[in-house]
């Protein structure tokens, strides 16, 4: 499938800039001369305790197929990923390799910062979640990993205190505080809230607008911010927030090892953050659970691509690597350490990670119906959109405003905008 989108090139000047400086030397080959060249590989993930380490460790694995490359990792933090790169990226810098969110991705493709990568996947047998590395008719991304969404739990709450997993938001609420009621210390649900973590924020709240049956868009590929099912779901949120059986002003990652440590009963959270939640803490990975989220419609995905730096020295080097990456070896070598992710080929998770890790199979479930968090037909400029769509549910939560004025607000911005 392609995926047609209007190239507007929001950075053009800068595109411009960075390829007069790096033109004359774009794709040159060392290796060719003995010498080792170096691949600079950036990935928020790096930085994920324990899980990042396997990542890296079997990426790293290329060295022992082509001794003439050398792996370096570039490790920027999730919040800062998007604008360091950017930056980078616009001043004709940056990896050779960048691992970036399906948003990152389109606009770095937009703005001309990526090659052709099309020639590391020639009679590679990709699955779907490739479709929108094809951007008018070139592929410029190969798929990382695809993170599905899902309601996960803590096992010694709802099997041996008797709780309930929740089948709707109301029942989220009711459990989660049975569960503080019946455990003291424990927090009865956890989950993004803050706008200074607007990133992760924005596709985390897509499970609730997906779960409402929010589009964004109509038929006609209008903009449609505050539908009744927009305002159900700001609405859903802003009862569960006011609920108070969120932790206030906890980052996710303060979050999630709250979870790992068996200080929380129920999250939302996806594959990638789950396997971190049941790598190395208090909370074996066996004693975790997973079930579908508790609203009516499927939830969504994140997707992470790869992509090759227009002002790489080394392409065809990068090239070479993901040609590896995607072989029958190194989606193995990536599959170990991915847990239950999808991949860019259908290279079905271990019987041993099944095993250890029950949860995953409910993950992979989901993952078939999951959608993307991006806006079809405004994948570049989804983030602007969602800007929009975020302060309105934050302004909701934090005050009197009802839902339904909040979106208001943000479809008269989003219609003078776009």
């Amino acid at each position: 499938m392609f995926k047609q989108i209007h190239r507007r090139r929001l950075l053009a000047s800068a595109v411009f800039v960075g390829l007069a400086a790096t033109l004359g030397s774009a794709g040159t080959s060392f290796a060719q001369s003995g010498e080792k060249v170096t691949l600079v590989i950036s990935n928020s993930q790096w930085l994920d305790a324990l899980r990042g380490q396997n990542l890296w460790a079997a990426v790293k694995k290329y060295e022992e197929v082509n001794p003439d490359v050398v792996l370096e990792q570039e490790a920027i933090p999730s919040k800062e990923y998007a604008d360091k790169l950017t930056t980078e990226m616009g001043a004709g810098q940056g990896p050779d390799i960048a691992i970036m969110q399906e948003g990152v991705f389109f606009t770095m493709a937009d703005a001309g910062f990526l090659v052709d990568v099309g020639d590391a996947v020639k009679g590679v047998d990709l699955n779907s979640t490739n479709e929108n590395g094809v951007i008018d008719d070139v592929r410029y991304g190969i798929a990382w990993q695809r993170a599905a969404y899902a309601l996960i739990f803590n096992k010694d709450v709802t099997e041996e205190l008797g709780v309930n997993i929740p089948t709707t938001v109301q029942e989220l609420i009711a459990s989660a505080k049975e569960a503080s009621e019946k455990t003291p210390g424990v927090i009865g649900f956890t989950a993004r809230h803050q706008i200074n973590d607007f990133s992760g924020w924005s596709m985390d709240f897509q499970n609730w607008a997906y779960g409402y049956g929010v589009n964004w868009v109509d038929d006609e590929g209008n903009l449609t911010i505050d539908t009744p099912e927009a305002v159900a779901a700001v609405q859903a949120f802003k009862d569960t927030y006011a609920s108070g059986i969120i932790p206030v002003g906890d980052s996710m990652p303060t979050q999630r090892t709250r979870f790992k440590e068996k200080q929380v009963a129920f999250s939302i959270d996806n594959s990638g953050g789950t396997l971190n939640i049941a790598s190395g803490g208090a909370l074996p990975s066996a004693d975790i659970g997973a079930a579908a989220m508790p609203f009516a419609h499927p939830g969504a995905h994140q997707q992470i691509f790869l992509g090759v730096s227009a002002h790489s020295d080394h392409q065809k080097e990068a090239i070479d690597f993901l040609t590896w990456l995607v072989s029958p070896e190194g989606q193995q070598s990536l599959r170990a350490a991915s847990g239950p992710d999808a991949l860019a080929t259908d290279v079905p998770v271990t019987a041993e990670f099944a095993a250890a890790n029950p949860w995953a199979n409910e993950f992979a479930e989901l993952a078939k119906h999951s959608r993307s968090t991006l806006i079809p037909g405004y994948e570049v400029e989804t983030p602007q959109i969602m800007r929009y769509v975020m302060q309105a549910v934050e302004k909701s939560i934090l005050t009197d405003t009802s839902p339904a004025d909040a979106l208001a607000e943000a479809q008269a911005e989003v219609d003078r905008e776009f």
